[in-house]
């Protein structure tokens, strides 16, 4: 399957399963022009709601209770669906980026997708599914602002997903001091995933940079006006060593702890 019948397949679908669609063969040879998806169809239940205030993921000392917990990992569930949807569109949107680049980012949407069924896994026994709370527009407000493939990983790889590597493990230690293995083992498995992600965003942060921009300005110069360099951590617990290994080095590192 072509990467772009792949990614259409991904945006225009009304059902999980085709959202989840993982061909075991895909080829690039007709990425086709530029496509820039305005809004992902989205299965019953699943469209997007106004986020209110007032619905914030439950604190880690709320954790005890399993329903809490369930609320968590639905919220990380949609997470990761728009990463899915927001991976497909940048295949659509740069056809003429660099081969090895789009390989990557279909890759990393593969895990993705992976990342979905291993939340609904997990949800199932929980008694919770992902229709049953509401999902929001979150990352994807952003698409219009990924542009090109730098803008890209500057918001998607070192942002988004680079505030992974600190909400994973903070929310795996929380799950496993109540009592919940089975979560904090699938949170393990996203911060392992997660810095592999990452560090695809810092290889080709370095590669299609400008050549006069240090790697600091390269993505803080590629972020929306409104996103702070402090959207890419926790403000609780900032975990140095994830980053390293994502082979971001220690200057970077430290100018993003203190961000």
């Amino acid at each position: 399957m072509e990467l772009r019948a792949w990614a259409i397949h991904i945006l225009s679908a009304d059902r999980l399963e085709d959202k989840l669609l993982t061909p075991e063969i895909l080829t690039d040879d007709q990425p086709g022009s530029a496509i820039l998806w305005q809004e992902p169809t989205r299965p019953p239940g699943m469209h997007f709601q106004r986020h209110s205030r007032h619905e914030k993921l439950p604190p880690l000392h709320e954790h005890v209770d399993p329903d809490k917990r369930a609320i968590c990992l639905h919220r990380f569930a949609g997470h990761e669906l728009l990463a899915v949807e927001i991976m497909a569109f940048a295949l659509l949107a740069f056809p003429d980026a660099p081969k090895h680049f789009r390989r990557g980012v279909a890759n990393t949407l593969r895990e993705e997708q992976g990342h979905v069924r291993l939340y609904l896994q997990r949800l199932e026994p929980m008694g919770l599914h992902l229709e049953d709370l509401p999902h929001y527009r979150h990352f994807w407000a952003y698409t219009p602002f990924m542009n090109s493939p730098l803008r890209y990983v500057s918001v998607m790889s070192l942002t988004f997903e680079n505030a992974n590597l600190d909400f994973a493990p903070i929310y795996g230690s929380s799950f496993a001091q109540h009592g919940d293995a089975e979560s904090a083992t699938l949170m393990q498995q996203i911060l392992k995933d997660e810095i592999r992600h990452v560090s695809f965003g810092w290889q080709w942060l370095r590669r299609i940079r400008e050549p006069e921009q240090t790697l600091w300005s390269a993505w803080t110069d590629n972020l929306p006006p409104r996103m702070s360099p402090s959207r890419a951590k926790s403000n609780k617990t900032f975990f140095e060593e994830h980053r390293r290994l994502a082979g971001i080095p220690d200057d970077w590192i430290h100018q993003l702890k203190h961000s």
